[in-house]
């Protein structure tokens, strides 16, 4: 089960990173393994944090007996 959130999180951002370079009209042969590496990181750390919040809104307007919006 953890693996493949971890793989639905690593799709997410490998998708995003190639938006992003394609947005800065660069390709990804333009950076090295190692920079593509630490934005992928970077995305998945953003990915995540955007889903805690998420959960915890959800969590709290549950409590109140609120459906998801």
């Amino acid at each position: 089960m953890i693996d493949k959130a971890k793989k639905i999180i690593r799709k997410k951002a490998i998708a995003n990173v190639n938006e992003k370079i394609a947005y800065l009209q660069k390709k990804p042969s333009d950076y090295t393994k190692d920079e593509l590496r630490d934005l992928i990181v970077n995305e998945e750390k953003k990915i995540l944090q955007g889903w805690g919040l998420k959960g915890a809104a959800t969590t709290i307007l549950a409590m109140f007996g609120i459906a998801n919006i």
